[in-house]
Parts: structure tokens; sequence; C-alpha cells
């Protein structure tokens, strides 16, 4: 339970899901990271490395099956109706475990695998994906958080056209307000200066398909073409780039101006006391922290990346879009922003226009209803 996408998104569902029609249980590979403290209390919370004994024996695969065979034991002594799993590598897992003990399995695709799946799937790629084709293919119900992820999967991985239904992921709105409301105790991020400060916000795991190192490269080029203003650039996340984009940050001497923020629990608090937050990725699949950034009514930059940035920006009506990997239009966009925020009704006309947008197609409680109905509909099908 690290802070990525897909956890948070599992954690908001926990936490909607109507008691009386469900009985939530949470299987985990490991019990760790820093989002298990939000797991609701009443959930039980299982893991594979406290219920299965460590092998020493290692052999392609075994491990690998070891899991399938302790989680769905785990379904039978439970007595689930239904597996639920979100990224494709507990899919290789989860619906592989849930098909074998006959329990109904809806699968969920959260990222372009035309781009991401390759720089995640690790060892043994070419039978990982035409494992993935036969669970897919079997699975009760594949969904994909965006119209682009769904169809890039179809393509991927060789499925009938139609076969992924599209389910937006929700944000927990109540949730992000309370966190968006905490002040912040950060001299750096909040002080002010003797010239116009520009307060820039990203976020993410820190690896290469964020991106992250592009915007450092743009906001330093910002900062040498307009001296006149004081950029600030706060990154929260943690992951293993941290050194890269440390030394990367370093090299421009901007060390005092870009910072490596850290895992941060109050993350909407940063976002709504920034000026913008600027998502620089190669690939998504329905960006939470853009949704959020949106919601507390903050400007957003993102990259055109395959597949969610488009739909949710509505093609560029409800923020700025800027091609992928393209540092020269990153800074253009940047300083586009700064001079924007300037005309403040314009601004706030904006900043409005994408909070409503996210009022009526991305709130938890609508993403937990629709959820809520497929997996009824699952087990009144399987029932009879």
């Amino acid at each position: 339970m690290h802070g990525g996408g897909s956890e948070r998104q599992m954690i908001s569902l926990l936490r909607n899901l109507d008691r009386d029609r469900f009985e939530p249980h949470l299987y985990l590979i490991y019990r760790a990271g820093p989002l298990l403290s939000e797991v609701p209390e009443d959930i039980p919370v299982v893991s594979f490395e406290e219920r299965a004994a460590g092998s020493r024996l290692y052999l392609p695969g075994l491990n690998h099956r070891r899991r399938v065979h302790d989680l769905a034991s785990y379904l039978k002594e439970s007595r689930a109706h239904i597996s639920y799993d979100r990224t494709f590598l507990m899919t290789l897992i989860a619906a592989d475990a849930a098909q074998r003990a006959e329990v109904a399995n809806v699968s969920t695709v959260v990222t372009d695998p035309q781009l991401g799946f390759a720089p995640v799937a690790g060892r043994f790629q070419r039978t990982k994906r035409q494992l993935l084709h036969r669970l897919y293919s079997r699975s009760t119900q594949v969904l994909a958080n965006s119209e682009g992820a769904a169809r890039s999967a179809e393509q991927f991985y060789n499925l009938p056209a139609g076969l992924v239904d599209v389910h937006y992921n929700g944000l927990d709105l109540a949730a992000i307000a309370e966190k968006s409301s905490q002040p912040l105790s950060v001299d750096w991020w909040t002080a002010e200066a003797d010239r116009p400060v520009f307060r820039i916000v990203t976020a993410g795991r820190l690896n290469r398909e964020k991106g992250f190192h592009l915007l450092v490269d743009a906001v330093a080029q910002l900062q040498r073409q307009q001296p006149q203003i004081e950029c600030r650039l706060a990154i929260l996340g943690e992951g293993d780039a941290r050194a890269a984009l440390r030394d990367q940050i370093d090299g421009h001497q901007l060390s005092q101006q870009i910072q490596l923020a850290g895992f941060q629990q109050n993350a909407p608090a940063w976002y709504k006391s920034a000026d913008v937050f600027v998502l620089a990725s190669f690939l998504e699949g329905m960006p939470n922290v853009l949704l959020e950034a949106m919601a507390v009514r903050t400007s957003v930059i993102s990259s055109n990346c395959p597949s969610g940035p488009a739909e949710i920006l509505d093609n560029g009506r409800f923020g700025q879009l800027v091609p992928v990997d393209d540092v020269p239009a990153l800074t253009a966009a940047l300083w586009q922003q700064y001079q924007q925020q300037l005309l403040v009704d314009d601004h706030k006309k904006r900043v409005e226009a994408a909070h409503q947008r996210v009022l009526e197609l991305f709130t938890i409680a609508s993403a937990t209803e629709r959820l809520q109905n497929i997996f009824d509909h699952i087990t009144s099908r399987t029932a009879s």
C-alpha cells in the first residue's frame, strides 16, 4: 500500500463501499506502505507474506504459483463472491486465483499497456502477456479507468473489441477538502520573497515514466528566461529516481528552488497552495493527482500522454496540454500559466470550470455506485 494512484483509489473504494451490501476484505502480497494506516478499521487485511512460510527453493515461477495458490485458498476460506483487482501485476495473481477457485473476478486496467507494460513487467514479458490474454479473456468483467486504456488493452492483449469496459476513477472530495485545509508549515514553500514567487507542484512515484526530470529542466529554463520571478517547484513522492533527480537539481544549481518533498499525506494542501499543478508523464491511465488538483481549484498543465489526461481535460478545455517529452513546450506552458493567473477573474472562471468537471464525472460516490452495481449484477447472474 504505497502512495500510488491505484492504492489511493483502492482506499477510497474501501471507505465508500456500502457495508449493508458488501463485506470487503483486503488481500496484499506485502503488508507495507504508508497508506496502510488509511485502510478502514472494519476491513480484514491479510497478506501473502504472513500467511505463507518462505521457501528456500528457487525455481522460475515458483513464488508466483505459491501466491496464486494462497489467494485461491483465501477466497475459499472467506467464502468470497467476487475478486476485484487493480494493475496487471496483481491481475496475474488475483484473476488466476479467482478463476481456479471458481470465484467471479473483476480486473482493472489502470494504464495504457502499449507503453506501461514493459517498464514494470520485469522478466518473462512474453509469457506474462500471453497469460494476461488468457486471464482477461476468462474474467467475469474487465474494466479500464479511461477510454484510451480500454482500447489499448484490447489491442495489446489481443482481446475482442469491446471486451474492456470503461470505469472512471472517483475522488473522495470530502477527504480531499479536509486535507487541503491543513496548514503547511514549510517555510521554503510559503515564505514571501523580494520578487514575485511562482509556486509549482507535482506528485507521483519517482521514476522516469513520470517525467519529473523534464519538469526540472523546464523550471530551470524558465528561471533563466524570467529572472524577475522566483520559481519554486515541490516534487511530492518517493521512488528509485530520487538520487538522479537530486543530482539533476544540484547540476542546475537550483537546490534552493526545487525540493524533493517526499511522500505527503496532505498532498492536496500542497496542490491548493500552488499556482499550478504539473503532470509531465510519458504515460498514465486516469491520473488521480491531476483530478485532485482540479478539485481544489488549482490550474493544471499536463503532458498529452496516453491515455487519461486528454479525457480529463476534454482535449485542453479545462487545463493546458503539452506534447510528451518536450521541455521547451513545457517551459512555454509554465510561463503562459504565470501570465494568465495575473488575470484574476479569468483565472477564477477557468479553475471553477475544471472543478465542476470533477464534480460531474469523477466523484467517488458515483464511481463507487457504478462499481457496486457491477458487483450486484455479477452476483445476481452467478447466483442464478
